[in-house]
């Protein structure tokens, strides 16, 4: 017991125990990443403007956002790996409670992971910064442990990991938190296919070229996800949002060439009811948006190509050709 103990204070396996530099941390918690930028910079910035959602947002620069907005505007990536529905209505409840002015908001929705029925909270990839849970610190770091006592199997690879840094580190924007540290470089124009990055391009063409012959007759919408338990959450978001006189919209992403379901039905019209229909954005049945295997890095991850021209439909009414 003491030896893990003391393996676990030392490898700092989560990235959590210790500072950490934004440009050069490992993390499977991307939230407590997004989390602890926030607090150590918004007396600085005084960010106004969120993208919220799991690793999907990651498609969205926020600095081509900002085209969009007031010149005021302060944006931030709120992102986590693994996001629910759950944890972005604490998150907007946390800034709201914490005196933060939320002007402008994006909600990318991962469907039908968002709305899953078990959402966990204690797990490695998803569990909460403390600071958003209100649970104390030192509990937080039990939690995460115990995580690291379930993983016999990674207890080597973290050693080598402190030892001579055998994973390639995260680098974020230490400002936006933008998933990828050169988007403040090029967010003016339409960015190259393939922006995203990912797996190996032979990888990527050996998945996509065997999906290649998936038809427009092999659509298959999705079961619905959002049942009555989901209703209080969505409502409360809403009520966030009337209350800043948030300008806010729901993205529903493209996955490739329908290889996941795309949004159903009943569920659209559930986001309608609740936001407005003019609020709400779905993209995951548009083929404009998910026939080009280059603008993904897997089936559900669109690129920054895409993000580059969801965004100026969502602002400008000027749809992708």
């Amino acid at each position: 017991m003491i030896i893990l103990i003391g393996l676990y204070l030392w490898t700092d396996p989560f990235r959590t125990l210790h500072p950490f530099d934004i440009t050069d941390v490992n993390t499977v918690n991307r939230e407590y990443v997004s989390t602890e930028l926030y607090l150590r910079n918004r007396d600085i910035y005084h960010y106004d403007s969120f993208v919220f959602g799991s690793s999907q947002a990651g498609g969205i620069n926020t600095y081509t956002w900002k085209m969009y907005l007031p010149d005021s505007a302060s944006t931030f990536l709120f992102q986590e790996f693994g996001g629910t529905i759950t944890g972005v209505k604490q998150k907007i409840e946390w800034l709201d409670a914490t005196g933060t002015d939320i002007k402008n908001a994006l909600i990318v929705i991962d469907m039908p992971g968002f709305f899953a029925p078990n959402q966990l909270e204690h797990d490695a990839i998803s569990m909460k910064h403390y600071a958003l849970s209100q649970e104390p610190e030192w509990l937080y770091h039990v939690y995460e442990y115990y995580n690291f006592i379930q993983r016999p199997s990674s207890w080597i690879d973290y050693t080598k990991q402190k030892i001579i840094g055998t994973c390639s580190p995260l680098s974020s924007d230490s400002v936006t938190n933008d998933f990828y540290p050169e988007n403040s470089l090029c967010y003016e124009k339409i960015p190259a296919q393939d922006s995203l990055g990912g797996c190996s391009e032979q990888t990527r063409q050996n998945f996509f070229l065997r999906n290649s012959n998936v038809s427009e007759d092999d659509v298959v919408m999705a079961k619905a996800a959002i049942d009555e338990s989901f209703m209080p959450i969505l409502n409360t978001i809403k009520e966030v949002m009337d209350k800043h006189q948030t300008d806010f919209y729901i993205i529903v992403p493209p996955t490739y060439r329908y290889t996941t379901p795309y949004l159903n039905t009943a569920d659209l019209q559930v986001l309608e009811r609740v936001f407005g229909e003019n609020r709400v954005y779905d993209f995951s049945s548009r083929k404009e948006y998910t026939s080009d295997y280059n603008d993904f890095s897997d089936p559900s991850h669109f690129g920054r190509r895409l993000g580059w021209y969801m965004l100026r439909e969502i602002y400008t009414g000027v749809p992708k050709e």
